[in-house]
């Protein structure tokens, strides 16, 4: 489950992980690998509930659509697959999550959604290229500031998460080949790998 060796855990020392079952359906392989640091695991549980879990100025949707953009350009199997079940546990209405990860551009969704997930994705892989034209195209497209701020904590939390998963090891907690196949045909771009042509 983990590239660290963890000790076995109760859960009566881990009482935000049934608060977590209950809130996704189920508990991310995330959170038990952590459990050598139960400060950090409450830390991270508490971040998620600010940022992700609530809505604000962004709509739930909204905020998992950042995430699973941003975790998909970060190759991050782990974190996209797990949001894209918690996409559908949650009801939320729209396209397949999967077609958000892969190509939001694509997708049917509002013309505003698709500007911010086009900020989201260049904030996510060039953050010195964030200008404050960026930030006004936003604004014609009826973002204010708490919803741009929100957007951009976003970014980094799914940057968080993902960063922590790799450096774990964290097996995905879903199978989900699409995902799998397109993420692992972005790596092998990356590292210049061919793959064979199938057929």
């Amino acid at each position: 489950m983990t590239y660290l060796r963890n000790q076995p855990y109760d859960d009566g020392d881990f009482p935000a992980f049934a608060a977590i079952r209950e809130q996704f359906g189920f508990l991310p392989n995330f959170f038990p690998a952590q459990t050598l640091r139960p400060d950090f695991v409450d830390a991270e549980i508490n971040l998620m509930a600010a940022i992700l879990l609530k809505d604000g100025a962004l709509a739930r949707r909204q905020k998992e659509y950042i995430f699973l953009t941003c975790s998909a350009a970060n190759l991050s199997t782990y974190c996209v697959t797990a949001h894209c079940e918690i996409v559908r546990m949650l009801g939320l209405e729209g396209p397949d999550p999967e077609q958000i990860a892969i190509d939001h551009a694509h997708a049917k969704i509002a013309l505003a959604d698709k500007a911010l997930l086009n900020f989201c994705s260049k904030f996510n892989k060039q953050p010195a290229k964030i200008g404050e034209d960026d930030i006004e195209v936003l604004r014609t497209y009826g973002f204010g500031e708490q919803h741009i701020l929100e957007a951009i904590v976003t970014v980094g939390f799914a940057q968080f998460a993902n960063t922590v998963a790799f450096g774990l090891g964290t097996v995905p907690d879903f199978h989900n080949r699409r995902i799998q196949e397109e993420l692992g045909k972005a790596r092998a771009v990356q590292l210049g790998i061919h793959l064979p042509a199938v057929g």
